[in-house]
């Protein structure tokens, strides 16, 4: 409560006194103002951190109507919540505040259990908004994430379909080489400037998003541009106090002419615009006309060609081999097209397959493809050979075909093959598009047999979303984001990001397929999370069909391999129906009243009713996790509603229910029933409008809990994949930047870096799994030898860092991490050859924000001591 700072705002001084006594004595920051500009004023001061408002109506200067309206025009309804303070019982008056934006009442004169009980729940219940609005924001950045960029500016687009808009994409300059030459930390700084740049320009007149690692997008209302140089001087003035100097901000500008498009594809024409400025001084801003389009003389050639080479079989069915991680099998394969032309050769599918997509030819070849890999199919059944399943891609496209189902269900009558061996890959590409229709479509194939692949999972912010709807079998991970440049291996926060995706489709007991797999070490780096099928040049290229059968007859198992049967996963939400609608119990002796309630609420939600309590209760425990919200009578026949309210308080499941009592006004049951946990009160007769909103905020408390609750179980499930090191369990870097943040900071913590000797010599000569066990080992000596609260950590292959909690003592850390290798270096090993030891180097840390140069300074100790011979420890001196 401390954290929590409530506003009252009231000029009767009395009034104003009584409710501030309240507040405070309840341990909240209490600030007061006599007027609504007053309290604008202090609102409008991000250091007052007002959490929430009770103001009164009738005031002098500015009254409560008129601040209602001054946050609503300047965004600060949507941050802080008002209950509004009244003696006035007309329905009028509470209907226009709540149209303004009020979240609740508060009626003269005031009970204190009741202010408390209306201010509690409203601040859980923004607790709970905020919580879940973090999901549409990019945290470093503070601007929309792509997901949510994309979304609003899709609604923005719709709502005004005769408005002109304009698409902006920014992007800094050699972002990579400002991360290399002043390290991640600072690039994180400016993205973050930057961010903070675009919300303070266009954040209330457009929308924005951080849409790519350095990239930006903004959705404006159509205008003319300024020149570069005005331009120019602009970046030159808002970049004056970033963290790098000397930043390029490039930037395309794409004037939408189709509202109906993507906003991907307008950022992607924006884009274009964007390229065509890259590393040209003096401009700024480029805007994306046809003429940028290199390939459209290209695309108008194969699109002249491509009836043609269809009718002539230029088209050509290749495979890829899958390999199962367990026995090297191959498992699977995925269909890919090639076109070799007879004047112009091979034709990369990077080129014709966007054009094909654009202009609609797709749907054609896609039908090729299905219909050449049946064949296939069903000519190795017929010659006895055991078939793996083959997946081909669904475009965008094809699900445009009402009738896709019913020319698939044809094709393997045809041939006759089961279904299960013809994989659906759908990508998020053709989900994002189309959603309603991909997931009928979808929903349809699965249930007539086709095993459905979501393809290049990971590549983008809606693919979480895509897995909650549509019906899955299989996860198909994109690895294009693990590899850059030269990079060998999965380490770091790119490995730590597989990681996680690999642990969810655990969790979601979905399998999994890497593709674009090149390098042994990103086998066995998959093989060791988990991941169920491997495809990519480390085994083999796409190659024809006849090479494909003798490739996969050399590469049979001993045993039989089958894809995992997989049962389906329901992804409907808690309390709902079929069709999405929570469910509502209405608890009420007298029919009239539990026909009004059904039908003001029949539209929103699927109502139940009980006539008595004692139904009521039953129905209850039964439908627990069902029911979204009841609305509870408070004077029935059999069982009334505070025996009802006192029977769901005393069991921890059904007290997480939202009730909502229903009475007379001015009963004196209301403070009694609130005391036994009830979430509101309406009065009768029932205002509709009144009614619905309370029910509103009911259910939407009650999806916030199950999320929150969702959510915090995902992430426990999780943490310990993300900032723990599979082989040792201790801290990753991840970990470690984490676990230093809750260091205390009055005392001096020793910061110890250790190093395995000769570790590298051990892996060369008797291989990893050897290697791993001395890790292991020296591991457990290491955990044993320290205490509760210390900070442990594998930072590398050899490398640990240790942090021991308030140790501010040279001679006794020294002789603590002495103690420690000579405990290493008498391990009970089999072959002298791999006897371990490990060096180390000491400093001390007096705040948590020096870690970085301590350990530093620690690193350079262990370097004096490998200097000085194995098994040494060092202390970092000036």
């Amino acid at each position: 409560m401390a954290e929590k700072t409530i506003l009252v705002v009231d000029d009767n001084i009395v009034n104003h006194h009584i409710l501030c006594k309240i507040l405070k004595e309840s341990g909240y920051r209490v600030l007061e103002a006599m007027n609504g500009q007053e309290a604008f004023d202090l609102i409008s001061d991000s250091e007052n951190q007002v959490s929430i408002i009770l103001l009164d109506l009738v005031m002098p200067v500015l009254d409560g109507f008129g601040l209602l309206k001054k946050m609503r025009e300047t965004g600060l309804i949507s941050t802080i919540p008002v209950i509004v303070l009244t003696g006035n019982d007309e329905q009028e008056t509470e209907i226009r505040c709540l149209e303004e934006g009020a979240s609740d009442f508060l009626k003269k004169p005031y009970n204190a259990q009741l202010v408390r009980h209306k201010v509690a729940s409203i601040l859980r219940l923004w607790d709970n908004a905020m919580l879940i609005s973090k999901l549409e924001i990019d945290e470093l950045t503070g601007v929309y994430n792509k997901e949510c960029f994309y979304r609003k500016s899709e609604e923005k687009l719709a709502a005004d379909p005769e408005q002109a808009y304009m698409m902006l994409y920014l992007n800094i300059e050699d972002f990579k080489m400002i991360n290399a030459h002043y390290g991640a930390q600072l690039g994180d700084q400016l993205l973050k400037y930057l961010g903070g740049i675009l919300k303070k320009k266009w954040g209330e007149t457009g929308i924005c998003g951080r849409i790519g690692a350095d990239n930006f997008g903004v959705l404006l209302k159509a205008d003319k541009l300024v020149s570069q140089e005005e331009v120019g001087k602009f970046y030159e003035n808002v970049m004056e106090e970033s963290p790098v100097k000397g930043v390029n901000i490039k930037c395309g500008v794409y004037y939408v002419t189709d509202p109906s498009q993507t906003v991907a594809v307008m950022c992607d024409y924006a884009k274009i615009a964007e390229e065509s400025v890259k590393h040209h001084y003096g401009l700024f801003y480029g805007i994306y006309d046809e003429s940028m389009s290199q390939n459209a003389m290209r695309d108008h050639q194969l699109a002249n060609y491509m009836e043609e080479a269809l009718r002539e079989k230029q088209f050509l069915v290749y495979l890829q081999p899958k390999h199962s991680t367990e026995t090297g099998a191959v498992a699977g394969a995925e269909a890919l097209v090639r076109w070799i032309h007879p004047e112009l050769g091979f034709i990369s599918p990077g080129e014709f397959i966007p054009l094909f997509e654009k202009n609609g030819f797709i749907v054609k070849l896609d039908a090729f493809v299905w219909e050449e890999v049946c064949r296939v199919l069903h000519q190795w059944q017929e010659e006895g050979i055991e078939l793996v399943p083959v997946s081909v891609n669904a475009s965008r496209a094809d699900f445009l075909l009402s009738d896709l189902p019913e020319y698939m269900d044809e094709l393997i009558d045809q041939y006759d093959i089961d279904p299960r061996f013809l994989h659906v890959e759908v990508t998020e590409s053709a989900y994002t598009d189309n959603p309603e229709q991909i997931i009928s479509m979808v929903s349809t194939l699965r249930d007539m047999g086709f095993k459905i692949e979501m393809d290049d999972f990971g590549s983008g912010y809606s693919s979480l979303n895509m897995l909650s709807e549509l019906p899955i079998d299989i996860l198909k991970l994109d690895m294009r984001f693990m590899q850059s440049g030269k990079n060998e291996q999965l380490k770091g926060s790119k490995r730590n990001i597989l990681s996680f995706i690999v642990s969810l489709s655990k969790w979601l007991q979905l399998p999994t397929v890497a593709e674009g797999v090149e390098t042994k070490s990103e086998v066995e780096d998959l093989k060791s999370m988990g991941v169920n099928l491997i495809q990519g040049y480390v085994y083999a290229k796409p190659m024809p069909i006849a090479d494909f059968k003798e490739y996969m007859q050399n590469h049979r198992a001993e045993k039989k391999e089958v894809m995992p049967d997989i049962p389906e996963m329901l992804f409907s939400e808690l309390g709902t129906d079929p069709e999405g609608k929570p469910l509502i119990l209405v608890v009420e002796d007298i029919e009239s009243n539990r026909r009004l309630m059904k039908k003001i609420l029949f539209a929103d939600y699927r109502i139940e009713t009980a006539e008595n309590g004692a139904i009521a209760y039953e129905y209850i425990k039964e439908h627990c996790q069902e029911i979204s919200c009841v609305l509870l009578d408070l004077l029935m026949p059999v069982m009334d509603g505070f025996q009802v309210l006192e029977l769901l308080h005393h069991d921890a499941k059904l007290s997480e229910i939202p009730v909502i009592i229903t009475t007379e006004t001015g009963s004196n049951g209301e403070l009694r029933a609130l005391n036994l946990g009830a979430h509101s009160f309406v009065a009768k007769p029932y205002n509709p409008d009144v009614l619905k909103h309370h029910v509103r905020k009911a259910v939407e408390e009650r999806s916030f809990l199950r999320m929150k609750q969702e959510y915090m179980k995902r992430a426990s499930t999780l943490f310990e994949k993300a900032y723990r090191d599979e082989l040792t369990g201790f801290l990753n870097r991840y970990g470690l930047k984490e676990a230093l943040k809750q260091l205390p900071e009055d005392m001096t913590h020793a910061v110890i870096a250790l190093d395995i000797d000769r570790l590298k010599h051990v892996n060369d000569s008797y291989g990893h799994p050897v290697g791993d066990e001395v890790i292991a080992a020296i591991a457990h000596v290491i955990r044993r030898n320290t205490r509760g609260g210390d900070i442990l950590s594998r930072i590398g292959g050899d490398e640990f860092v240790i942090v021991l909690q308030g140790m501010s003592d040279p001679e006794r850390t020294i002789q603590k991490i002495r103690q420690i290798c000579e405990l290493i270096e008498n391990i009970d090993v089999k072959n002298d050859e791999l006897q371990p030891s490990c060096s180390a180097g000491v400093s001390f840390m007096e705040h948590i924000d020096e870690y970085e140069e301590v350990y530093q300074q620690a690193d350079q100790a262990l370097y004096q001591a490998k200097s000085a011979g194995r098994g040494t420890c060092t202390l970092w001196k000036k």
